[in-house]
């Protein structure tokens, strides 16, 4: 087995688990949406908050599959322009090896929470900017931000920087 195809395959499971993660949320969102519609009187009351929140939610889950589904079949293309040589992977096992794949693992598991939480991240900065321009009536969203940013730059430091983490662990061992 070579990188890029280890690659490829770490790519389609978080295809995989990016698409997979649709569904968590899926059918109460759409209950939600066409329960509130049916009824005539929320209908009358609701009409444009939730023809918002239905072709914005309906957007984020389409864009959700279409990059689920990208991820997945285009893993090889990706990993490709990811990575330039092509070496095989020695199944050895020693310290710095199984620092390395615990460390990937963890960023790519990371990567694909993030990009999951990305349409929580758009509605926290639309309300909160909604919240700085003077609406009060907006209540912010349970996001939390911090953790958001945080997670992000350490994914990003463990994925391209895993060379240096692994041998400054091994280091310390």
């Amino acid at each position: 087995m070579t990188n890029r195809i280890l690659t490829a395959l770490t790519i389609r499971i978080a295809g995989i688990y990016l698409f997979t993660k649709i569904f968590d949320h899926f059918g109460s969102y759409f209950f939600s949406v066409y329960g509130t519609a049916t009824m005539a009187r929320f209908d009358e009351l609701l009409s444009e908050p939730i023809d918002k929140f239905f072709f914005t939610g309906t957007f984020l889950t389409i864009a959700n599959i279409v990059v689920s589904i990208f991820l997945f079949v285009k893993a090889e293309w990706i990993a490709k322009k990811l990575i330039k040589a092509d070496n095989e992977i020695k199944t050895e096992l020693n310290a710095e090896s199984l620092t390395k794949v615990i460390l990937l693992t963890v960023g790519i598991i990371w990567l694909a929470k993030l990009i999951y939480l990305i349409p929580d991240l758009v509605e926290y900065c639309s309300k909160f900017i909604s919240s700085m321009n003077g609406n009060e009536e907006i209540e912010l969203p349970d996001f939390a931000i911090a953790n958001y940013i945080l997670k992000t730059i350490l994914t990003l430091i463990i994925i391209f920087r895993i060379e240096k983490i692994s041998n400054w662990i091994i280091k310390k061992i």
